[in-house]
């Protein structure tokens, strides 16, 4: 009896080790959006994210999936505002946001990986940590003088999310693939969130 236990455990551990590591695939991506606005062009929204993720199949088409993305958004004004009861203005305004989720979930690869083109799903729980400041310039209209810079004390939340992305790899070698994924991250139980937070990347994966 002891014998048979030991190689049905043996046979076990085989078979998991070869369903639950078929493959990886480490992926990179990066996205960089800047608009300019305003009557003289004076403002401008940029934002630059890079993310990360580790998948490891454990069939042929799905995978555990863990993430990592990092994003910076940075809006600059300059609207010379009056400050009631001075003759000063604010003279501009300069708010940054920086958000960085961790996920983790599963991926489900839409086709064979033998496929040149691959699509593929991921789906899972994130947390984002989003920290903002802002800072305003001041200057008096009279003496033409800048005053020091005033910045808001940094604000921090903590906030329980679901990660969606769909990705389309191009395989170049059998190792490499051209990577464009449209990627959002939204509120726990907020689904109607989801299409507020859409971001286009494009990265490379690596497949071993």
């Amino acid at each position: 009896m002891k014998l048979f236990r030991g190689r049905w455990i043996l046979l076990s551990i085989a078979l998991y080790s070869s369903l639950a590591f078929v493959y990886s695939e480490l992926d990179g991506s990066f996205h960089y959006d800047k608009q300019v606005y305003g009557v003289t062009r004076q403002n401008s929204t940029m934002e630059r994210t890079w993310a990360g993720s580790l998948a490891t199949y454990f069939t042929s088409n799905f995978a555990f999936e863990i993430n990592y993305t990092h994003s910076q958004n940075v809006t600059t004004e300059h609207e010379n505002i009056p400050v009631s009861g001075t003759t000063a203005v604010v003279d501009s305004t300069q708010n940054r946001v920086i958000n960085i989720v961790y996920g983790a979930g599963i991926r489900w690869l839409m086709t064979s990986r033998q496929s040149r083109i691959r699509p593929h799903i991921s789906m899972g729980y994130a947390t984002q940590e989003v920290e903002s400041a802002t800072d305003y310039t001041f200057r008096d209209t009279d003496s033409g003088t800048t005053y020091p810079t005033l910045t808001t004390p940094v604000e921090k939340q903590r906030i329980k999310s679901v990660f969606g992305a769909f990705a389309l790899q191009v395989g170049i070698t059998q190792y490499f693939a051209i990577k464009g994924s449209i990627q959002t991250v939204f509120e726990a139980f907020k689904t109607e969130k989801a299409r507020d937070n859409l971001k286009y990347m494009v990265g490379l994966t690596w497949i071993f």
